[in-house]
């Protein structure tokens, strides 16, 4: 009996100690919330036409970003993603992509793994705008003070939307979904 005592407490013990080292060592990373934003640069074309889910994307961070006063990302460090979601052009909307981004390399060569996208309004699809109309339907206008006249008034007929595609040097911002702990 006194042996398995012995044991649960050094148990017990040894438990204790490795989570106190490792809050020790995530307070020692700075840390990057989720929700947060980095701006970054495409280093590659890639387009609703010729991608596929999976297909692999780089991008290029173009600005320091700073958590208080310590460099959490340096500039130049490259963001390693992939397509997670192609949606066709179809009638009355463009081609649209989802890029899921999964790891960073810095520029001294550390590697981190994250969870992030490539922010947009669009539920973080880039691309898919409203195409334009195509016909238009006269319809009278009456004024008080004026003769009335015909306004032109669109249908709800859009135009065959197009393919969407990202140059090499456009702009976004990357949302993290999840805390990163950087050392």
């Amino acid at each position: 009996m006194n042996k398995i005592v012995k044991s649960f407490i050094f148990i017990v013990f040894f438990m204790f100690s490795v989570n106190i080292l490792m809050a020790e060592e995530i307070e020692s990373a700075q840390k990057i919330r989720a929700g947060a934003f980095a701006k970054v640069m495409a280093m590659e074309e890639f387009n609703t036409l010729s991608s596929d889910i999976g297909d692999p994307v780089k991008f290029l961070n173009t600005e320091d970003m700073f958590v208080y006063e310590t460099n959490a990302i340096p500039k130049n460090t490259i963001f390693y993603g992939e397509i997670e979601d192609v949606r066709e052009p179809v009638r009355g909307r463009d081609g649209a992509l989802k890029v899921f981004l999964y790891k960073m390399e810095t520029p001294d060569k550390k590697i981190y793994n994250l969870n992030a996208h490539l922010y947009n309004e669009n539920d973080n699809y880039i691309g898919g705008a409203t195409t334009s109309h195509i016909y238009y339907r006269k319809v009278p206008h009456y004024n008080t003070r004026l003769k009335p006249f015909l306004h032109a008034a669109p249908l709800t007929v859009l135009e065959m939307g197009r393919h969407y595609a990202v140059k090499p040097g456009e702009e976004f911002f990357v949302i993290f979904d999840k805390d990163i702990y950087l050392k």
